[in-house]
């Protein structure tokens, strides 16, 4: 149950934490591999060390044994006393062998001991480990034994010498009795000699095991590492691949009309949630072609029935086109929207034929407007507005004048020159003019009466009207967002407004063919551009400075 449990928590976790869990596995398998190095390394550093110790007792034993033999030579004091030296050596491991014997050892004395036995002090702490915790092992064991026989024969070396050193300053010291005294030596060294090399050998033989193992302690867990990381990714990646191949496949059925087809979510990570979204999306899409073919049949119906009494009653026409501007195209939009939705959410993971597909519906959804929006036409025939000519310096005369109040409130200053005859919508025209020039006078700079300069001049089959204050200005990351609708740049407390100015000036632009744009910085006022198409139109020379030069046109 619990491998169950973790396989489920893993399979269910985001892909990120599925990721950072791969990580972490492989980053603790390393760290596990490291400290095998190290301690290994250690180890085989101890066993060094054992290996130096022991070169260094077999050479002061037989440092001892040389002077020893001299001292019976010579018989001076000096030589006797280098004797004694020598013997520090393997005295001092003594010390420590027979401490470490001990139930309960003193490490200090062993420490001390190791040391006096000309040990380097940083090899002391792994030899101890090494006697401590490895006297079990067969090389290890095997040496210490060796070394323990080695180290019971060193006494005889002291009693020796001893005994030399008695008969050498006796009253009467014979030659004899010294040739024998050092003759007790030979057995002594013919005992060491064999232990020595013994002990050196099975060092080496467990020095070589012990490589061969750390090698091995270390290739499984490289080996390890690799399959461990290389499962998880595999798992991982089937995982990801699995649950993105059952979205693939039931949006290939919706491509080719299935709109019941639902994918299955294997998991609860982003690749789940993401197959959970898309069965929503699908749902909605299919309720939302219900809704759709419902309404082409309500449609159809209604035109049928409706088309005579439209004919004849123009009051009902405009109900009608009413309803159908408002009613009927609800739900187109809500289609319309759902498709975009789809494409931008599923960028790149729909094939063609779900591409193809959502362009039919998009495809049916603007016949339905365009049917709408032509019976909309039909209602307004001899109601229709119509292009007229529009002498602009006259109609800016008459926004002036209904701007005058705030243009004398704020001792504005406005300046035209040159406008054309254009063919446009009068009053939409009107309206463009006026919720310009109230933006240069709202967003005037504090204590600064605006001053507003409108022209225009004909470029490529337009007339380029501009329309140039020296208000506050506008940042150049915001002037993407001043023409779509409902955006504010400042809070209501500072200037007031609903934000739909702009975007009713793209609109009214847009409707006689032309384009709007700003040219603007912070703090260095705005220069707003619109083009009307020409159609023959032709100027009128006009300056307006000032309210009251407006006030007198």
């Amino acid at each position: 149950m619990k491998g169950i449990s973790i396989t489920r928590w893993f399979r269910d976790v985001s892909i990120a934490k599925k990721l950072y869990f791969t990580v972490g596995i492989m980053a603790l398998l390393i760290i596990i591999e490291l400290g095998a190095l190290v301690f290994s390394l250690n180890i085989l550093s101890s066993v060094r060390g054992y290996v130096n110790g022991e070169g260094l007792w077999s050479k002061a034993q037989k440092d001892a044994m040389y002077q020893l033999l001299k001292y019976g030579r010579t018989r001076q004091e000096a030589d006797y006393l280098k004797f004694k030296e020598f013997m520090k050596v393997p005295m001092g491991d003594h010390k420590a062998l027979t401490e470490l014997s001990k139930p309960e050892p003193d490490m200090t004395i062993v420490r001390e001991g190791l040391i006096e036995g000309r040990n380097h002090p940083d090899d002391v702490g792994g030899m101890i480990k090494l006697f401590t915790r490895f006297n079990q092992n067969y090389y290890i064991g095997g040496a210490i034994r060796i070394w323990l026989a080695a180290d019971s024969l060193i006494p005889q070396f002291y009693i020796i010498g001893d005994k030399l050193h008695q008969e050498i300053n006796s009253a009467n010291p014979s030659t004899e009795r010294i040739h024998a005294i050092l003759e007790a030596t030979d057995p002594v060294n013919a005992a060491l000699t064999p232990l020595e090399d013994e002990f050196s050998s099975t060092l080496g033989e467990g020095s070589r095991w012990l490589e061969n193992w750390v090698l091995r302690i270390l290739f499984i867990i490289a080996l390890t590492v690799e399959l461990t990381g290389l499962g998880i990714a595999i798992v991982v990646s089937r995982s990801i691949q699995k649950g993105l191949n059952e979205i693939l496949h039931s949006a290939q059925s919706v491509a080719q009309g299935d709109l019941s087809s639902r994918a299955k979510a294997f998991s609860k990570d982003e690749i789940g949630i993401l197959a959970n979204d898309f069965n929503k999306m699908t749902a909605e899409l299919e309720r939302m072609t219900d809704v759709i073919q419902e309404t082409n049949v309500t449609l159809e119906r209604k035109v049928l029935q409706r088309t005579a009494e439209l004919e004849r009653k123009n009051k009902e026409l405009e109900q009608f086109a009413y309803v159908a501007s408002h009613d009927l195209q609800e739900p187109l939009r809500t289609t319309t929207g759902f498709v975009e939705a789809l494409r931008k959410q599923y960028k790149g993971m729909l094939d063609d034929h779900a591409d193809r597909y959502l362009d039919y519906i998009a495809q049916s959804s603007d016949r339905m407007k365009t049917l709408i929006k032509d019976l909309l036409d039909y209602s307004r025939i001899g109601r229709e507005k119509q292009f007229v000519p529009v002498d602009c310096n006259h109609m800016l005369s008459e926004v002036l004048t209904d701007l005058q109040t705030v243009i004398r409130e704020s001792d504005a200053l406005v300046v035209s020159g040159g406008l054309p005859v254009v063919n446009a919508f009068p009053t939409e025209l009107k309206l463009l003019f006026q919720n310009l020039i109230s933006n240069s006078i709202k967003f005037r700079k504090p204590g600064m009466p605006p001053a507003i300069d409108i022209h225009a001049e004909k470029e490529n089959g337009f007339w380029k009207f501009a329309v140039r204050d020296n208000g506050i200005g506008i940042d150049p990351s915001h002037q993407d967002r001043i023409f779509i609708i409902f955006q504010r740049l400042h809070n209501r407390s500072d200037y007031e407004g609903s934000g739909i100015g702009l975007a009713h000036c793209k609109k009214i632009v847009e409707m006689h063919g032309g384009e709007i744009w700003v040219e603007s910085a912070a703090g260095k006022g705005s220069t707003f551009y619109f083009t009307i198409p020409e159609q023959q139109a032709h100027t009128e020379d006009t300056h307006l400075n000032g309210a009251r030069q407006a006030m007198n046109h």
